[in-house]
């Protein structure tokens, strides 16, 4: 090893992983310390401070004056430390004897295997692979960068005023005293904002079908975004893992800073007043819907975690810190780590070398560039350190657990944490042996186990007044492998049988997988099965509805879009039986529920096929929609109801125009007016400027010719007021604006007419 990283490419690039990899074990002990104790604002800032500091740490390591760090070491029969530029190696060297080492001032010839070591250095071949993987990453930035630009491009400013005046609010709420751009996005995308200098909150046409405390709901997550500044620490992030794209621990960090940001982002809109139920039903109805449709990575979206178990039940934790760190922390963690990182950028290393003989050692100063392999020892046995500190066991991953009593007698809460992944299921308490609901009532040490098919967990901790926490360990079941062999399967790995029993599949899952005839699927797909929640209660009630699918896959597919039996059951009780799993998977990722489809029935639409269903509901129809128009006279069909939907002709602004004069408008003539941007306010503002009463028509007219009613109050100012249509219509075809017509008439000393301003401008007069 140290031979390799005699190589001056080697050894820097080397260096920065050693030194990068202290940074983020210095982080994950941190965000151990405070993952209990802290918020999720504090440890987002840990982890934007770590990001920020691996993206410093290769530009401070080439321009800080370097300081040694001496370490001992006995030279090598093969070795020569020298104050050259380097060590220089020695093909063989078969005896010790003084007159075969030079002196340390004498030059030491090259030798041929130093010339062929020159012209293949292996620090090349490595440069060569890491500059392929930025640019490889850099690329992928480029395209995402373009994907966010064509959906921020393409989609269409929100004007309505019952998401401008909310909007408004939330902004107040957040504290967002910047300029953000609220969006309506054309294609099929969960909420997301997006955006640094220029920020945009992108929502889906169907938004305008929520409810209002749904909207409010997303409009403060989105801004709660903006007002953290999230998209700039995405960008950092990604740029991180450029930087380190072949170091996991980055990817990890950065997957870390995600998780965290939401969580953040979900305490916020719960701290500015939201219910934490209603909050937590929002995001896993948004989150099925679009689930599915991925964003770009620069952007941020409020449902794209798939840590969303995680998230909901932080939301109904009453106990859970919610704090923002103060100024005075923030600043202090800044300067802590760049305290830490300004020297850890610029050592390097030393060799103290000292012979056998036990003579004094003389410090001999290593090359900059160079990094001697205890050095790398060092570093690995302190990661090692900090990794034990974390809980990380050579042989095992050992865990945590935590307990809850439910609102359900006799079941509780178990949850299980581990160094980087954590799993929850509610259970009755009966299954647990030694485990009563009075000991998890009272206080004192507890220990009790959970028996499953391919292996025994053993909880060993403390209650305290219906909550117990401690550690936990397992113990494989030796017959599992063989059991499950017998049923046809292949032999789980312990890490696969581990995983088994926590999901509980075992030999009933595998008998009931046989007996419904499905083929027989690898031990990894028994454990996906188990990680996405297809377990045996899920596996009978389908195969008793007749989804018996013959294959593992297109089941996860229905449990992970939200395919239940009693979405299934719902559906059947309305008309909609012997759905296949495809109509069915389509039918919950588009919103068709069975409460949506009893309601659009009351309004009137049914017997509609699951085709017009997905269809309607895709288009944003709802029955509180169909019903506000039918009040106002409009009884529509379907695919009327739809094009009015598509239109933007909503229940207020078929109201408003009501309201105005122009009830009698069909609704053809609504869409034609909405179509050509005759809105509210364009009716009430021009007629505040004298021209009330208009047709539909002759509104449309002047709409179409951009006369405004900033532009005949502005004609009204400097004297040319009561004008008709047609004079209106005839000085802005010919572009004359009032600071022109006012250019006119001060060279002429008089008002002049329209029709001698009209020729003015057609003889091309200014």
């Amino acid at each position: 090893m140290s031979s390799l990283l005699t190589d001056p490419i080697l050894s820097a690039l080397v260096s920065i992983v050693v030194k990068a990899s202290g940074l983020l074990a210095i982080a994950a002990a941190a965000h151990l310390l405070l993952r209990r104790h802290g918020s999720a604002a504090a440890r987002h800032l840990v982890w934007t401070v770590t990001i920020g500091a691996l993206l410093l740490l290769p530009i401070l390591s080439s321009v800080l004056p370097s300081w040694v760090i001496a370490t001992r070491q006995t030279p090598l029969p093969a070795t020569i430390v020298t104050a050259a530029a380097a060590p220089v190696e020695i093909a063989s060297i078969e005896t010790a004897s003084p007159r075969a080492v030079p002196a340390a001032d004498q030059p030491v010839p090259p030798s041929r295997a130093d010339e062929d070591s020159t012209r293949e250095r292996p620090g090349i071949y490595a440069a060569s692979v890491y500059v392929a993987g930025v640019f490889l990453m850099l690329l992928a930035a480029a395209i995402q960068r373009r994907s966010a630009h064509r959906l921020v491009g393409e989609a269409a400013p929100v004007t309505d005023q019952a998401w401008t005046t909310l909007f408004a609010e939330c902004a107040a709420q957040m504290g967002v005293d910047r300029v953000v751009r609220l969006l309506r996005s054309r294609e099929r995308s969960m909420p997301i904002a997006v955006g640094i200098r220029h920020p945009a909150i992108l929502i889906p046409a169907v938004a305008d079908t929520w409810s209002d405390d749904r909207r409010r709901a997303v409009l403060l997550h989105e801004l709660a975004h903006v007002a953290r500044q999230d998209c700039l620490t995405q960008r950092m992030a990604f740029a991180a893992c450029a930087l380190y794209w072949f170091h996991p621990a980055v990817w990890w960090a950065a997957r870390r800073l995600q998780v965290e940001r939401e969580l953040a982002c979900d305490d916020l809109v719960i701290a500015a007043g939201a219910r934490a139920q209603d909050y937590a039903g929002h995001l896993l109805d948004i989150a099925y819907s679009f689930g599915p449709h991925r964003a770009s990575a620069i952007a941020v979206g409020m449902a794209r975690s798939p840590h969303l178990e995680r998230r909901l039940l932080a939301m109904v934790d009453a106990a859970r810190d919610r704090r923002v760190p103060a100024r005075a922390v923030r600043v202090a963690l800044t300067v802590g780590v760049c305290a830490l990182l300004i020297p850890l950028a610029g050592a390097t290393t030393s060799v103290v070398a000292a012979n056998a003989a036990g003579e004094r050692a003389s410090v001999v100063q290593a090359s900059p560039d160079s990094f001697d392999a205890r050095v790398i020892d060092s570093a690995l046995r302190f990661i090692r350190i900090v990794a034990f500190t974390l809980g990380v066991s050579q042989d095992r991953l050992p865990g945590t657990w935590e307990i809850r009593q439910t609102e359900r007698d006799g079941v509780v809460h178990l949850r299980v944490t581990e160094v980087n992944s954590s799993f929850g299921d509610n259970v009755p308490i009966e299954r647990f042996e030694g485990l009563t609901s009075a000991q998890l009532a009272g206080v004192g040490p507890i220990q009790f186990r959970l028996r499953r098919d391919a292996g025994t967990f053993t909880f060993d901790g403390v209650a305290r007044n219906g909550v117990a926490a401690g550690t936990f360990s397992f113990n494989l079941n030796p017959a599992f492998a063989a059991e499950m062999k017998k049923r046809g399967f292949a032999e789980p790995t312990p890490l696969e049988q581990y995983q088994l029993a926590r999901h509980d599949i075992g030999y009933a899952f595998a008998d009931e997988l046989n007996r419904q005839g499905y083929t027989k699927p690898s031990t990894s797909d028994l454990v996906r099965a188990g990680q996405h929640g297809v377990g045996l209660t899920y596996l009978n009630e389908m195969g008793a509805l007749g989804y018996r699918l013959g294959a593992l896959e297109p089941l996860i597919t229905l449990r992970d879009h939200g395919v239940t039996p009693t979405y299934i059951n719902g559906l059947a009780a309305l008309g909609y039986k012997g759905l296949t799993a495809e109509d069915a998977r389509q039918a919950r990722d588009h919103g068709v529920s069975p409460e949506w489809v009893q309601q659009i029935r009351n309004a009137g639409y049914r017997d509609l096929s699951m085709a017009q269903s997905i269809e309607a509901r895709d288009h944003g129809v709802s029955a509180e929609y169909a019903a506000g128009l039918r009040t106002l006279g409009y009884t529509l069909s379907l695919p009327e109801l739809i094009g009015a939907r598509d239109h933007g002709v909503s229940v207020e602004y078929a109201q408003g125009m009501h309201d105005a004069g122009y009830g009698s408008l069909t609704m053809a003539g609504l869409i034609k007016a909405r179509d050509h941007g005759v809105s509210l306010e364009f009716v009430r503002d021009i007629a505040a400027q004298g021209y009330s009463g208009l047709p539909m028509e002759s509104l449309i007219r002047i709409r179409d010719h951009g006369v405004t009613p900033e532009y005949a109050r502005e004609l009204r100012e400097i004297g040319y007021q009561g004008l008709s249509l047609d004079d209106l219509v005839t000085l802005r075809d010919h572009g004359l604006t009032a600071a022109r017509i006012r250019a006119f008439n001060t060279r002429a000393g008089t008002r002049l007419p329209v029709d001698m301003l009209k020729s003015l401008a057609s003889g091309g007069a200014e």
